[in-house]
């Protein structure tokens, strides 16, 4: 299928929704996809973080959101570290889900 034309806003979300359904973000291979890709997320923004702590201590040039809620570099870092733990425990999940998977902690019935 070849288009010469965008996609429109709906035309967008129902194909996510459409590969939603088919992946089963719900499965355990969805999670890991999802865990998957939030790591680059998560990289992406402590670069952020990074670029915009070397402008305030002079090290870099301007940063490219001047004023506001996102031009502050902890914020940038609290949304990398955010991210990485949810990536972190949609893997942790998945590998408890998987029945041959070693746990790090065994709990045994307190009856």
């Amino acid at each position: 299928m070849t288009r010469s034309d965008p996609m429109t806003r709906s035309e967008m979300m129902s194909s996510i929704l459409r590969f939603a359904q088919l992946s089963g973000l719900h499965s355990p291979d969805g999670l890991t996809l999802l865990g998957l890709l939030l790591t680059p997320v998560a990289v992406a923004a402590g670069a952020l973080a990074a670029w915009r702590f070397g402008v305030d201590t002079g090290w870099t040039s301007a940063f490219f959101i001047a004023g506001g809620f996102l031009s502050h570099w902890q914020v940038w870092c609290g949304f990398a570290v955010s991210v990485e733990v949810c990536a972190w425990s949609l893997s942790r999940g998945r590998a408890k889900l998987q029945p041959g998977a070693p746990a790090l902690v065994r709990t045994e019935p307190l009856s």
